[in-house]
């Protein structure tokens, strides 16, 4: 389901990424240590390694430092897109995917490892707990951007409202893992600048983030 992501456009600067549309940043290189966390998690298992939206490619370069045998990227939005082909040229373990997570994740291998972190993906975020299952399997390593600056997700069980519409319609409550108690938490600090501190960004107080992480099993992946 093709979202914000793919009608925007963004202007690139050498510290962040620029959504023309509002004037946010969509990413900033002040990140970089949150994505060093979620990239030395999401390869912990080495393997075949899933990562949602492309961006500066930061979290991308820190998975390309570990040992793994491939690395999908799917990425929906044409200009990054183009850059991520870019990018990828000589990196032969690399595969861009030009589309929607929700539709277009291969399906010729199950994932050792997904890292999600798509900006503008309101219509689709909702789903990952479930959708994602279909692709994993016992022991894959899931992790996902935390919007929240405390040891708690969007996805750890309690009922969770978006509070957005898509023309109109309400986007509904976001979709929880099975079983929520098996999240863990990995932590970094870091200087998150003010302008952060927004809903679907980080919301919270302080200077810690919390990265989380859930390994299936049997029970997630319907075994």
């Amino acid at each position: 389901m093709k979202g914000y992501a793919s009608m925007t456009t963004y202007t690139i600067k050498d510290d962040c990424i620029v959504d023309d549309r509002t004037g946010w940043d969509v990413m900033s290189t002040w990140e970089t240590p949150i994505m060093q966390l979620h990239a030395d998690m999401v390869c912990a298992n080495g393997g075949h390694i899933l990562e949602f939206g492309f961006g500066m490619g930061i979290s991308a370069g820190l998975i390309q430092k570990h040992d793994i045998e491939s690395h999908t990227i799917i990425e929906i939005n044409d200009g990054i897109y183009d850059r991520l082909v870019e990018w990828a040229k000589d990196k032969p373990n690399v595969i861009p995917v030009k589309g929607d997570w929700y539709d277009d994740i291969p399906t010729d291998k199950k994932y050792d490892g997904v890292f999600y972190d798509g900006f503008g993906d309101m219509l689709n975020k909702r789903y990952f707990p479930t959708r994602i299952m279909q692709h994993c399997k016992e022991g894959t390593i899931l992790t996902w951007y935390n919007n929240l600056l405390k040891e708690e997700s969007q996805y750890d069980g309690s009922v969770k409202t978006m509070n957005r519409t898509e023309k109109g319609v309400p986007l509904g409550d976001l979709e929880q893992f099975k079983s929520p108690e098996r999240i863990t938490y990995e932590t970094v600090s870091l200087t998150i600048p003010d302008e952060a501190r927004i809903k679907w960004y980080l919301e919270g107080e302080g200077n810690i983030y919390y990265a989380p992480q859930l390994i299936t099993d049997n029970t997630d992946i319907g075994g």
